[in-house]
């Protein structure tokens, strides 16, 4: 499937969640970072830590519409230069009208084309490249890639070796993505295709693809769709919630802050995993390139 050419952070909002997991799949297919949400409350919370460079937003969802969304991402500084998309089953012109003013910038209704996706990640791609100037912190993540890991022995070893006692940033998210993998391997018998490690001031955010255990995946098959699902998500959250003492430890012994909160979702068609820890103040890096050699 072709692909856009540079990746954009994407961020889908529908309570239809078959239909949110379907966009979220195809968009990643198309060579982009994807998280999808299935109500606009959480959304919000969601775009603060994701910092989306695109919003594909349904406007009828419970607790809160797209069209109060659109307004309330305009009203947050950070996300100015995002943009948002309503893919929507409402006919008529009043209703685009609407969404336009409400923040949209572009309307589309459903089932949405295709090329009218393609269309527009072609079209944000531009503007995004713009807007991401290289800085010496891209440079270091590039050079270590926060897929690779550090095992904590490792990590010590460094820690100890520098006056400041503390790691990079790139060896930190490096050393909590092997912690997540040992854990994983450890405590739920299973270990993601991908993990991503990003820090950004006092969140951490990490991202795990292909989750789902073999049991998970044939759990969902033997149930309906709907209960299938809740189920595994269910589950799962008790696993995390479970284990949140350890995973509290790992990021407190790598980062040097306790976590504040944890915010735990899971994605049971794309097999998308998702963890937020608040920490309680932005962790001091040691400045400088990796010296380790990542596996």
């Amino acid at each position: 499937m072709p692909m856009t050419g540079k990746s954009l952070r994407v961020l889908i909002v529908d309570d239809n969640r078959d239909g949110a997991d379907a966009l979220g799949l195809l968009v990643e297919e198309l060579g982009n970072q994807v998280h999808v949400t299935y109500g606009g409350t959480q959304a919000l919370d969601v775009a603060n830590v994701f910092r989306p460079d695109l919003m594909l937003v349904d406007l009828l969802m419970p607790g809160m519409y797209g069209f109060d969304l659109a307004k309330r991402v305009r009203e947050i500084a950070s996300l100015a230069d995002t943009t948002i998309v309503a893919i929507t089953g409402l006919k008529g012109e009043e209703h685009k009208a609407f969404a336009r003013e409400s923040g949209c910038d572009t309307v589309f209704e459903k089932p949405v084309a295709l090329a009218d996706i393609k269309a527009v990640l072609a079209s944000v791609v531009p503007a995004v490249a713009s807007a991401r100037p290289p800085s010496k912190r891209a440079k270091v993540g590039a050079s270590l890639g926060t897929e690779h890991r550090l095992p904590m022995g490792e990590a010590r070893r460094i820690r100890n070796e520098r006056a400041s006692k503390s790691l990079t940033q790139a060896e930190s998210e490096a050393a909590i993505t092997e912690g997540i993998a040992h854990f994983q391997e450890e405590y739920m018998a299973c270990c993601s295709e991908l993990i991503r490690t990003h820090l950004i001031n006092d969140l951490l955010i990490v991202r795990l693809q292909g989750v789902l255990t073999r049991a998970e995946r044939q759990l969902a098959k033997s149930l309906t769709p709907d209960k299938g699902r809740d189920l595994i998500k269910h589950t799962r959250k008790q696993l995390i919630e479970l284990a949140r003492p350890m995973l509290e430890s790992l990021v407190h012994e790598v980062t040097g802050v306790k976590v504040l909160s944890m915010y735990h979702d899971i994605s049971t068609l794309t097999g998308e995993e998702v963890i937020v820890f608040s920490l309680v103040q932005s962790p001091s890096f040691a400045t400088g390139e990796a010296k380790h050699r990542p596996r």
